[in-house]
Parts: C-alpha cells; structure tokens; sequence
C-alpha cells in the first residue's frame, strides 16, 4: 500500500535527514568541478627564452653607456684644467712678486754704483791739494 500512495514514511524521514547534506555535499562537488573545468581551459604559460635582444636597442644602449663614459671623461678633464688653472695664477703671481723684486734690486744697485761717481770730496783742503 504504500506503493500507491507515494513513498514509506521511512523513505521520506531518511530523505529530509540526508537532503540537507546530500544538497551541501553536491553543491560541494558542482562547485568543484566547475573549478576544475575552468582551471583545465585556462592556456599554461609556456616558458620561452627571451628573444635576442633588437639590434637598434642594443645599438642605443650602446651609445648611452659610451655617452656617460665620455660626461665621465670630459668631468675629469675639466676638474684637471680648473686645477691647473689655478696652479698656473699662484705661479705668475709668484713671477709677479719676484719680478718687482728684481727690479727694486736693479734700481738700488743702479744707485748704488751711481752714488760714488757723482759724491766728489768737498772738503777744502783735498781741494788745495788737487789743485796744486
């Protein structure tokens, strides 16, 4: 009898206690496969060697480098010129000075051989004496 009115009452107790976790245990697995099947579709990255590198670009790289190798360079040398630049005006302030040296030494003895040709004795008798 219990064919024509629908399912045992037993049947129908087991089911309301396994229909909730039947329901979580196949949401469960919908959900897991649906994971599963999105994974699987989704291209593996091939790992593939860097291409050569472009020649311009290396060219340019290239030129770049060379260029702060010559900022280098022209920084360098131009720090030697400032310093011999300054090195070179203590030197001519040096000549400078020993140069106004050498000419009060010139003048002083300029005078000095000059000074006993022009200071005749004065005195009056040596004066008799050449006289006579």
């Amino acid at each position: 009898m219990s064919d024509e009115h629908g399912p045992s009452e037993a049947d129908a107790g087991a089911r309301q206690r396994r229909s909730p976790a039947f329901i979580a245990l196949s949401l469960f697995a919908f959900v897991f496969l649906v994971m599963l099947s999105v994974y699987a579709t989704i291209p593996a990255k091939e790992h593939k060697t860097p291409p050569p590198p472009d020649p311009i670009a290396q060219s340019i790289q290239d030129l770049q480098t060379s260029l702060h190798q010559a900022v280098d360079q022209l920084k360098a040398l131009q720090q030697t010129v400032s310093s011999d630049q300054s090195e070179t005006k203590q030197l001519s302030d040096q000549i400078s000075a020993l140069s106004g040296k050498l000419e009060a030494l010139q003048r002083s003895f300029a005078s000095a051989q000059q000074a006993p040709i022009t200071a005749l004795p004065t005195d009056p008798a040596r004066l008799k004496r050449l006289a006579r």
